[in-house]
């Protein structure tokens, strides 16, 4: 005898097994190829916009060297005088394909940094103010040096060829035309 038997009056019932879905092989297919592509169409981007920062970074930055960049390549990155904000108005130009590694002198193991500054006007003596580090990710100078430009003509390229082996990132810091005392 069946220790539980039903109550009297009501069939035995047993609940029907609910239906399971399953995903298809095709879905699942479609599933995986959407987020590749997904991924595809956001790493792209990304990874070519990570180049060609670290191409900038490193004309701007750190492109010491007294070699030629390699062939074919015109590594020249340029700053108007809005951006660069120089006490005196100037554009800079950083330059990476050697251009004027001849005014490098033979000191500096390391090579010199090559830049041009275009002021917006003409200046006797004009004070360029060199900033070095060794922090990549700093934006202050750890040292500073400074050198003199005589008779800087107005939007002509005005070279600025400066080095300093005990550092990895030199830069032009700051553009001052000097006046002349009366």
């Amino acid at each position: 005898m069946d220790p539980f038997p039903p109550p009297q009056g009501l069939p035995p019932h047993v609940p029907p097994s609910p239906r399971v879905r399953e995903v298809g092989g095709g879905a699942i297919a479609a599933i995986v190829c959407g987020a590749a592509a997904l991924f595809l169409i956001l790493l792209v981007p990304v990874g070519l916009a990570a180049s060609s920062f670290a191409q900038q970074l490193a004309v701007v930055v750190g492109a010491q060297g007294a070699g030629a960049a390699p062939a074919g390549s015109e590594l020249v990155d340029r700053l108007q005088s809005g951006e660069t904000r120089y006490t005196f108005p100037a554009a800079l130009e950083n330059y990476g394909d050697g251009r004027y590694s001849a005014q490098c002198p033979s000191s500096y193991v390391e090579g010199c940094w090559q830049s041009a500054v275009f002021t917006e006007a003409d200046c006797g003596n004009v004070l360029i103010t060199l900033g070095f580090s060794n922090d990549p990710d700093g934006f202050e100078a750890e040292r500073t040096d400074s050198m003199v430009l005589r008779d800087v003509v107005a939007n002509e390229p005005t070279p600025v060829v400066f080095g300093n082996d005990g550092y990895e990132f030199g830069w032009v810091a700051d553009v001052v035309c000097q006046l002349a005392e009366s």
